[in-house]
């Protein structure tokens, strides 16, 4: 356990130090800054229209439809196809750590950078729009969190999956052309066949919506939660495996 926490700490601290990581938490805190000011030279009337009622709720989807799935799926390639590329997960493996606990530590630090991520669009989004909309905004806080919160579920399966790809590919440009590929197709599949929408990972990127107001039926929700956790699950057993086979 010693062990896991150490690597799963040490990983954190070299995720953080990536100019990256901290390029993509200034875009997430810029955003709703920018569309604050850009916002609030409207009128009265096209500035509600424009807000459809909430800053926040209109910044996660530009943060779980783009941005953090950009974000891990350029961290996985990184962290998976860039470090066995340059010799630096060679190094992790010759610590006294197995690699079941390697994998564990990088899925825990890219996990909690997506979570920092949602996090610190919630914050400067909702403040942004108190800024924006006046005390009318405030109403909205506690729905908002909750958006937040459940959307960090399918942002953790989408970062399993990138990471799969990054085990699987041998360079970054590669493993990043794969995983927009990817990305795009799983996002066109419920357009072409809308029967398959469930089956689709992206189509669970605005699965909030389902909790907004009143909510989807318990049943529905509690089958997509399932479904997403299955893919988790999948994902995260095919990476520790990949990682075990993988010859450095």
């Amino acid at each position: 356990m010693n062990s896991l926490y150490a690597n799963a700490r040490n990983e954190t601290e070299r995720l953080w130090r990536r100019r990256k990581t901290k390029g993509f938490a200034l875009v997430a805190a810029l955003l709703p800054l920018l569309s604050a000011w850009a916002l609030r030279a409207l009128p009265e009337g096209a500035l509600q229209s424009a807000l459809g009622g909430d800053l926040a709720m209109l910044m996660l989807r530009l943060l779980t439809l783009i941005l953090i799935p950009l974000f891990l799926m350029m961290t996985a390639a990184d962290l998976f196809a860039g470090e066995a590329a340059d010799g630096t997960l060679k190094l992790t493996l010759l610590r006294p750590v197995t690699r079941a606990k390697v994998y564990a530590s990088k899925i825990f630090a890219l996990s909690l950078f997506a979570a920092a991520l949602l996090a610190i669009g919630w914050i400067v989004s909702t403040a942004a729009g108190v800024f924006v909309a006046g005390a009318e905004a405030a109403d909205g806080i506690a729905e908002s969190l909750k958006a937040y919160a459940v959307s960090w579920l399918p942002m953790i399966a989408i970062g399993l999956l990138a990471s799969v790809v990054g085990l699987l590919v041998r360079s970054i440009a590669g493993g990043m052309a794969i995983m927009l590929l990817v990305y795009l197709a799983a996002g066109l599949l419920p357009f072409l066949f809308p029967q398959a929408s469930i089956w689709s990972v992206v189509a669970y990127a605005e699965w909030h919506v389902r909790w907004s107001g009143a909510g989807a039926p318990v049943g529905s929700l509690v089958r997509a939660a399932g479904i997403l956790l299955a893919y988790c699950i999948m994902a995260y057993t095919a990476g520790v495996v990949l990682l075990e086979r993988k010859q450095l």
